[in-house]
């Protein structure tokens, strides 16, 4: 069902962690894109973030990988943050993205329409 391996570095990956423990917690065959131009402290609590949706994830259907983008656009002094999530289950392929001046709310929103849409696919084919 894999026909492209979302974490081939070839691809631009900054940061790909498949399947141990070894960075801030993160879990599972994860790429995190764009996320290298955040500090230090800002990259954990997204690992924390992501590694939480992806246990929630991988309870309710068979998670094989993901990728989430991240592209900030100044406004002013701040910056808007598009987040992109693409992410593959046994029950499909899912696909997400918001556009948010919070990061963190931007990346639990990307995971939350993941999560809605492999729970309203699973009880689609019940």
């Amino acid at each position: 069902m894999k026909d492209k391996n979302l974490l081939d570095n070839s691809s631009g990956v900054k940061d790909a962690i498949s399947g141990n423990n070894h960075d801030g917690g993160l879990k599972g065959n994860v790429a995190l894109v764009g996320f290298d131009v955040l500090d230090e402290s800002e990259q954990e609590v997204v690992k924390k973030i992501v590694s939480n949706y992806i246990k929630k994830m991988s309870l309710l259907g068979d998670y094989h990988e993901m990728k989430i983008s991240l592209r900030q656009h100044k406004h002013g002094k701040t910056f808007k943050h598009e987040v992109n999530a693409f992410a593959i289950f046994g029950q499909g392929k899912f696909e997400s993205d918001v556009t948010e001046w919070n990061l963190y709310i931007a990346l639990s929103m990307v995971c939350d329409k993941i999560l809605a849409e492999l729970e309203h696919k699973i009880q689609k084919s019940m």
